[in-house]
């Protein structure tokens, strides 16, 4: 796992889909024929975390718009985003056979919040066990002209319990009570550089060992809630919103932009969220696996 920054077959994967993404591309969700096929998809996934043969996931994902490949030691299933069923991106855990991922990484606005992806990969190079749940197309991709309302916006996954994401991340979570972890991306703000948060439910201890990690690592961090920072504390997440009816853990970061656009700020979050998962029951850290995804 060690290389150059970025360098790595999975990286460079998920960095070409990332960055196919467009503001005007295609997108719809799920039809209520399709919702077999999604459902399927669903029970596919943690059937291969368990360690079931990829023949089951090849053809539950070509059932649901995705192609199965195996790049940098993992399995991605990848949806196209030229099509309007651009419905994600997901990694599984390079290392299977336990019922559920050590946590699923959530990175709800590909290359609208910009290199959120490059963090969640910095946390899959340390923890083999973690799962990566992307978005499939740009949060404002299939809106009407002149869409204003967060409703008028069908990938904006974060808030459409209808999308793909939302029900990969809620079988997942249903099934087995993962701890989630979402990234975001704010702007840059005078006096804050991280707001993190347990979205609509309680806080964890795993929020309270990301928080500490954070300031230990030199951010600046705000807690959900706080003045200035209702707007980005994720209340209205529909995964926070879940973890908070299942009584699961759900951890929403937002990231600066400065913090985002920093290699070495990018791989030191990684290795916190990393090393909390950890600690907090999540499974063992890899070491010096970072530095290729920052």
């Amino acid at each position: 796992m060690e290389g150059d920054a970025e360098d790595g077959p999975l990286a460079r994967a998920v960095e070409r889909f990332t960055t196919s993404l467009r503001v005007d591309g295609p997108y719809r969700p799920p039809r209520p024929a399709e919702d077999p096929a999604v459902d399927g998809l669903v029970v596919a996934v943690l059937a291969a975390c368990a360690g079931a043969p990829v023949r089951e996931l090849d053809a539950a994902g070509r059932a649901a718009g995705f192609a199965v490949r195996r790049v940098g030691g993992r399995t991605l299933l990848v949806a196209d985003p030229r099509t309007p069923r651009a419905w994600g991106l997901v990694v599984l855990p390079a290392v299977v056979g336990d019922p559920a991922p050590q946590v699923v990484v959530e990175i709800p606005h590909p290359h609208s919040d910009l290199r959120t992806e490059r963090l969640g990969l910095g946390v899959l190079a340390r923890l083999d066990g973690a799962l990566l749940l992307q978005a499939g197309a740009h949060r404002h991709a299939g809106a009407p002209p002149g869409a204003r309302r967060r409703a008028e916006f069908p990938a904006d996954v974060s808030h459409r319990p209808d999308s793909v994401f939302a029900r990969l991340a809620a079988g997942i979570v249903a099934a087995h009570g993962t701890p989630q972890v979402q990234v975001h991306g704010c702007r840059d703000r005078p006096d804050f550089d991280v707001v993190a948060s347990s979205g609509a439910g309680p806080g964890s201890a795993l929020l309270a060992e990301v928080t500490q990690g954070l300031r230990a690592a030199g951010e600046r961090v705000r807690g959900g809630g706080e003045p200035g920072c209702e707007r980005l504390s994720g209340t209205r997440n529909v995964q926070g919103r879940l973890a908070a009816r299942l009584g699961t853990t759900f951890v929403h970061l937002e990231l600066s932009r400065s913090l985002r656009a920093d290699p070495a700020r990018r791989a030191a979050v990684a290795r916190v969220v990393a090393d909390a998962v950890a600690a907090t029951g999540g499974g063992d850290v890899r070491d010096g696996a970072y530095d290729r995804f920052a």
